[in-house]
């Protein structure tokens, strides 16, 4: 965020790019769509429900999560371009999803210091008084959001 307003995303074409999330796969090869399609002879509709609604994954591998986190938050800090620093805001559901400690320490080159005791008890600030970033932790509910604009379209429907 410059000035309170998005100075990126990590989001491209479909909200499905960008870092691992619960409800979407993140950062994917595209030739794991053509690997479903031949080995798993799976139809396109198929494909779509497995990438939109069931690419939920248990993270074991925290390491992995991490970095991915890193690089879209580094490729945020980026597209700033020296102008005010930013305020990094995670979205996953639970502490240890959203692997804080990791994520933290590897963006302490951007200044971020973790508070670990804000963290561990659940604060939606988690950054430390003496970091140079303001982090936050902004609880999601996609499915909810995606629900909200439905029915909104579908009153502006009915209304027309």
């Amino acid at each position: 965020m410059h000035g309170g307003r998005s100075a990126g995303t990590t989001m491209s074409f479909t909200a499905l790019d960008g870092p691992l999330m619960g409800t979407r796969p993140g950062t994917l090869d595209p030739g794991a769509v053509t690997y479903l399609m031949r080995e798993r002879a799976m139809s396109a509709a198929e494909i779509e429900d497995v990438l939109y609604h069931r690419s939920l994954r248990r993270i074991r591998d925290f390491e992995r999560h991490a970095y991915a986190a890193v690089q879209q938050s580094s490729a945020c800090a980026r597209s700033l371009l020296g102008k005010s620093w930013p305020r990094v805001h995670g979205g996953n559901r639970r502490a240890l999803l959203r692997n804080t400690g990791r994520i933290c320490a590897r963006c302490s080159w951007l200044g971020v210091i973790l508070d670990e005791n804000a963290n561990r008890a659940g604060s939606m600030r988690i950054a430390a008084e003496s970091s140079r970033i303001r982090v936050y932790v902004i609880p999601t509910d996609e499915e909810k959001i995606i629900a909200q604009h439905t029915v909104t379209l579908i009153d502006i429907r009915r209304t027309k």
